[in-house]
């Protein structure tokens, strides 16, 4: 956890016995000691371990001042412990921020896990499964070191999750009795040991819609002015992402309206490659006079930085943009404490293809799957109009599912044919046959919320955190989030273009001319690396050493797929990633040696 909090660290156990808290600290607001962790309240009714940042702390303490409470910091973490104390678990709709925190009541001998709006921060627990407690964490890895031992044995069902969409979604855990915290949730255990879980936020799945035209992009202007003010407060220096593209150009842009030129952006460039960034962000840089900072990365850069993308992976995940996203991480924490990115645009506001592609076929799903096939088919051989493969789909939530997916079912059957289901209460991408178009954009958004966004989150979070780098979210404020699911979805995607609304809001800033059409990702040349550079350590994880967990994979199977990858026939980039990612997981933090499936 030292990479997480370089800057302190401290120790609490309640006189009762029944909890006790350890805490590493990176320091952003109050310097002093006065924000210590684990903070006990100013009656010492309670404590807590907080990780984040509370961006409304200060009216909240307005408010509790009013009540009575004196304070004795200037940290957002004491803001937040005397509105806990005062008002218990009430208090958490009342925060606007990205946080996950732990706190205990000595009155009662409760214990409250809680995880902010949009699953930014991480929160990992561990139900001993006998009763005897539970052990909580912002790394997967921290549960394997539990007081009662390591957990259960590997869930195949988690397994297959793992290798079909390359990440494990809350609120699974790869080992028995392992949980994440699902975003928007509490957790509360009484001093019973009863356990209950509770949402107190949750995407809508059918919000009021009443912005469109100019309406739409003032009132979005005006949130995000106000979210970039509330997290660019920090006691150290901050700066900013730049990318070539739409969300984090408009962070910026916003930023540097309220700041200045010395404003410190920060983008990575791969030279040579057709999707480098680095071009389209120095034009957006000279737009907005700002202070650019570019560093170009060699593809012998980027593999030596393996080693440190693998142990930034506390939990198997296999999404290689964590590369990149470290490398810059890196660079900018040479600078900067605390760095704002444009994660959530693309999801928010209708950013990717998968919801088009949905909407433009959508209609047809009212038919029986057979004639869908037929209709599809007939497009195809130019006996009727040309359809997309999208209606072959059983259902919206199972065309979702596999464009998700990396690892087909085929090949999970070939590499894994002893592999058992998927969990049978996994249930984010299950939908209705058919919707209308406004019903269809809803349950997109929201897949994407909960599906894409939290993959995206979690990388952010491993790879800015092993550099003790804080990277703040302003488009998933929560009035940014609010103001956006008031908008027509339809006006996102306005003449089949993606996040038109902040196209439009961002042509405020700069020339619209300056704005790319098309969207690259932030990515690197993962197929070409593990043909070449790669391909030794590839050979030796894979093949010249026992695999994890033990008698899972069809050794013949696994080389066909490698081969088929090296001579061109098939790209299996993200699957080859997967395996590599799981392998490295369980050599770094297992005795793999000795684990078998449950």
């Amino acid at each position: 956890m030292r990479r997480r909090g370089p800057d302190d660290e401290g120790f609490w156990s309640a006189p009762d016995g029944r909890a006790h808290f350890g805490f590493r600290r990176l320091s952003i607001l109050d310097l002093s000691s006065a924000g210590h962790q684990p903070m006990i309240s100013g009656d010492g009714r309670s404590a807590i371990v907080f990780n984040g940042e509370i961006y409304n702390f200060r009216e909240l303490r307005q408010s509790l001042e009013s009540a009575g409470v004196r304070f004795r910091s200037g940290t957002d973490t004491e803001a937040l412990l005397e509105a806990l104390n005062l008002w218990g678990v009430d208090a958490i709709p009342r925060l606007n921020g990205m946080f996950a925190f732990v706190w205990y009541n000595l009155s009662d001998h409760t214990l409250i896990l809680a995880r902010d709006h949009a699953g930014i921060k991480p929160l990992y627990y561990y139900l001993h499964p006998s009763g005897r407690g539970v052990a909580f964490a912002s790394q997967y890895n921290a549960l394997l070191q539990s007081p009662w031992g390591e957990p259960g044995p590997l869930r195949s069902d988690v397994l297959r999750l793992y290798l079909r969409l390359h990440h494990i979604p809350a609120p699974y855990g790869l080992l028995a009795n392992t949980f994440q915290l699902e975003p928007g949730h509490y957790l509360k255990v009484s001093r019973e040991g009863a356990i209950e879980s509770h949402a107190w936020w949750t995407l809508p799945e059918h919000p009021e819609v009443d912005l469109s035209g100019s309406a739409a992009i003032d009132a979005l202007s005006s949130a995000l002015d106000r979210a970039v003010r509330r997290q660019r407060i920090a006691d150290v220096p901050l700066g900013v992402f730049l990318s070539g593209g739409v969300d984090s150009p408009l962070v910026t842009a916003v930023a540097r309206k309220q700041t200045g030129p010395d404003l410190k952006a920060f983008t990575i460039g791969n030279p040579g490659w057709d999707q480098d960034e680095s071009e389209p962000a120095a034009e957006y840089a000279r737009c907005l006079d700002l202070d650019f900072r570019l560093h170009p990365v060699s593809g012998g850069e980027a593999v030596s930085a393996l080693n440190d993308v693998i142990e930034a992976q506390h939990e198997p995940f296999a999404d290689f943009s964590a590369l990149p996203t470290l490398l810059v991480s890196r660079f900018a924490r040479q600078d900067v404490t605390v760095a704002l990115s444009g994660d959530g645009g693309d999801e928010i506001f209708f950013g990717y293809e998968r919801p088009l592609s949905l909407l433009r076929n959508g209609g047809d799903f009212r038919w029986p799957r057979p004639v869908r096939m037929a209709l599809y088919g007939a497009g195809k051989y130019g006996l009727g109009p040309r359809r997309s493969s999208v209606i072959t789909a059983s259902s919206p939530g199972d065309y979702y599912f596999n464009v998700n997916c990396r690892t087909s079912d085929d090949d999970l059957r070939s590499l894994t044919p002893g592999l058992g289901p998927l969990p049978s209460d996994f249930g984010l991408y299950r939908s209705e046959r058919y919707r209308d178009p406004r019903g269809l954009a809803n349950y997109s958004r929201r897949v994407e919320f909960y599906g894409q966004l939290q993959r995206g989150l979690k990388k952010m979070d491993m790879a800015s955190m092993r550099n003790s780098l804080e990277v703040r979210v302003p488009l998933l404020d929560r009035d940014v989030i609010e103001i956006g699911l008031r908008i027509d979805p339809f006006e996102c995607m306005k003449g089949g273009g993606r996040k038109t609304v902040l196209r439009d809001l961002l042509a405020r800033y700069v020339p619209r001319a300056a704005i790319p059409e098309g969207k690259l990702g932030f990515a690197v040349p993962m197929g070409e690396w593990l043909r070449g550079p790669l391909r030794t350590v590839v050979e030796e994880t894979l093949f010249d050493a026992p695999l994890y967990p033990a008698g899972i994979f069809e050794q013949s199977a696994l080389r066909s797929y490698w081969e088929d990858h090296l001579n061109g026939r098939r790209d299996a980039k993200w699957g080859l990633w997967t395996l590599l990612s799981l392998q490295w997981w369980a050599k770094t933090h297992l005795n793999f040696s000795a684990r078998t499936l449950d």
